[in-house]
């Protein structure tokens, strides 16, 4: 009997797909890797196991962990995958038994958690790599499009930077593309939309214009075309669009795009004979059953639903109406009157680790409220021309228990709808708010009894909190809150620095005086290579007096990354160019970001001069 999946649910499956990961990961020896995955199913998905048919645990936890194992690329091996194939009949079961496999394991051969169309475990394999080191991924071992998809589903988690980095890293110039790549093009397009980041967005459409790959360069150009009509430059967008069309003719995304270029211009008429000529064209090419085609055919019996469709887009988008002085005035009262910070999380500590926050009943009921009347219909979700949610937070005062509420509030202060004389209010209000959370998140692991413990990032109900105390770190710099906040982040909390917040802890440090600790850090990272590790353990071993040791970490240093060394000792190093929100490791980008960030650290720690020197010697 198989394992009742009906009832499972997405979280424990993710749980899964994660344990089953760190574990190959930790070992290179398959048996090794599955008794400890083995061993720690019971603790980590207790009712996953307590579903297991009764002598079933072997049997189907290997038929599982084999499909994982065969899925996980290795980043020590290249990004290769190392893979058992399936036991002959008459040979030894490899779950251990001592039975032939056929006698043992065999006849549950196919038992499966998993979706019957696969699955993919890239997603928990990238999160053991800090985002600087994105850069360094053999990305023409991967699938592109299983790439995107990570960055995909990162992006709806909230994870936007990562995401951003992730995918520039994957279409960084240089690397090798093709018409594979256009879902990640795509992604990272509406990214940096989202982001409000349009220099970066055009100078990537533009880029990919000039691709080699002729469906690639044709997407770019439909892209192209798009913006110039966002522009309200039609002649332009028309004839981007033609050439467009004449580098993919056959691609079905021209019709949306045409259709959507007549309608800018109230050519309503021209739109439903066009749409009539695509929905042939279309069924003809063999797209008969796709929505596109039923769009063309909708559209050409009426324009009205072009019309409807484009008002319901426009609608989904206008978030730039701007609150009214009432509206601001009443949430500015909520968040200056905050209650207390209570304990509404459950925490399950064991092993170091404190589990995932689990949300009382009342409090997950409060959330689940929350989400329907802030987000609301998708189309409905312009938050201020319906403001019942205000309303609903002050008649709600559990919500400010709420880790994911507290950060939703907090996007919505940063959002473009406040008038610009209100700026100084916000920032009262983002720091009640920033304080409320730190304060809230020291409350619910005291009253869990899970201080000192780690909040791991690889359980999602940990992340608004771990993100808010990230976003929060940000906000400190340079202040006396900055070092503390970096400390419990990097060193308790989440030690595998999801954030990438090691960098600047190591400085931090350097610049109080610590230098011992600083080493430390750099110490808990063994073969990092971020710029700020490598140069950071320079400065930590001078001021630790260890000169000989630090002339031994710079040398090795400069010859990982020599661009950092030359650009943090030149006297005015000229600007690089830069693309915004992308990296290249090893760069002159890489470089003037380091020297940006850590040049003055160089300075109060009375270290350049010793470095100029040092870097002048001749070997």
């Amino acid at each position: 009997m198989a394992p009742d999946t009906d009832h499972e649910s997405s979280t424990e499956l993710d749980a899964l797909l994660r344990m089953g990961v760190q574990a190959a990961l930790a070992c290179a020896d398959f048996n090794q890797a599955f008794e400890t995955f083995l061993a720690e199913m019971p603790r980590q998905l207790p009712g996953f196991a307590a579903r297991l048919p009764p002598g079933a645990e072997r049997s189907i936890g290997l038929a599982v962990f084999r499909e994982i194992w065969n899925h996980t690329p290795r980043p020590e091996l290249g990004w290769k995958r190392l893979t058992v194939p399936k036991p002959e009949r008459n040979a030894p079961c490899p779950c251990g038994s001592g039975k032939k496999y056929k006698q043992c394991c065999a006849p549950r051969e196919g038992t499966s958690p998993f979706p019957s169309d696969g699955f993919t475990v890239l997603s928990y394999v990238l999160e053991t790599v800090p985002v600087a080191d994105f850069g360094d991924v053999p990305f023409r071992q991967l699938d592109p499009e299983e790439v995107e998809h990570v960055a995909s589903e990162w992006q709806k988690d909230g994870r936007i930077e990562p995401a951003t980095r992730l995918l520039e890293a994957l279409l960084a110039p240089g690397n090798k593309l093709d018409s594979r790549h256009e879902p990640a093009f795509d992604t990272l397009c509406d990214l940096y939309l989202d982001d409000g980041r349009a220099e970066a967005r055009l100078a990537l459409v533009e880029r990919f214009m000039q691709q080699q790959d002729k469906p690639l360069r044709a997407a770019a150009w439909q892209r192209r075309a798009t913006l110039h009509a966002d522009s309200g430059e039609h002649a332009q967008a028309w004839e981007v669009f033609k050439e467009a069309q004449r580098l993919d003719p056959d691609n079905p995304s021209l019709a949306h795009l045409e259709l959507v270029l007549l309608a800018n211009q109230d050519r309503y008429d021209e739109a439903r004979t066009r749409a009539a000529f695509w929905a042939k064209r279309l069924v003809k090419l063999g797209y008969g059953d796709e929505p596109i085609v039923a769009l063309m055919e909708d559209v050409a019996r009426d324009p009205e639903v072009l019309r409807a469709m484009l008002a319901a887009h426009q609608h989904d988008e206008d978030w730039d109406a701007e609150a009214t002085p009432e509206d601001l005035d009443a949430l500015e009262g909520l968040i200056e009157n905050l209650p207390a910070p209570s304990c509404q999380y459950r925490l399950s500590p064991q092993d170091g680790g404190a589990g995932p926050l689990q949300a009382s009943a009342e409090l997950d009921a409060v959330e689940q409220d929350w989400d329907d009347s802030y987000w609301g219909d998708a189309e409905e979700r312009n938050p201020w021309s319906d403001t019942r949610w205000l309303g609903w937070l002050g008649d709600h005062p559990l919500a400010w228990h709420s880790f994911a509420v507290i950060e939703d509030v907090i996007g919505i202060l940063g959002d473009s709808l406040f008038p610009e004389d209100a700026v100084d209010r916000l920032d009262r209000m983002e720091d009640r708010l920033y304080g409320h959370a730190i304060a809230l998140l020291r409350k619910v692991l005291a009253d869990n009894r899970a201080e000192g413990l780690t909040l791991e990032w690889g359980w999602m109900e940990n992340r608004p909190a771990l993100r808010l105390l990230m976003q929060n770190i940000d906000l400190a710099r340079y202040s006396p809150e900055e070092l503390p906040l970096l400390e419990w982040l990097v060193l308790t909390l989440n030690p595998n620095d999801n954030g990438g917040q090691r960098e600047r802890l190591v400085h931090a440090l350097c610049e109080a005086g610590r230098p011992a600790d600083a080493l430390a850090v750099c110490d808990r990272y063994p073969g990092d290579g971020l710029a700020g590790t490598l140069y950071g353990r320079v400065l930590a071993l001078y001021l630790l007096g260890r000169r000989s040791d630090a002339v031994a970490a710079l040398a090795h240093a400069a010859k990982r990354l020599p661009k950092v060394l030359k650009t943090l000792v030149a006297a005015r190093p000229k600007t690089p160019p830069l693309t915004p929100g992308m990296v290249t490791h090893g760069g002159d980008d890489e470089a003037w970001h380091y020297r940006v960030a850590s040049l003055e650290t160089w300075g109060k720690c009375e270290a350049l001069d010793w470095l100029k020197q040092t870097a002048g010697r001749k070997p």
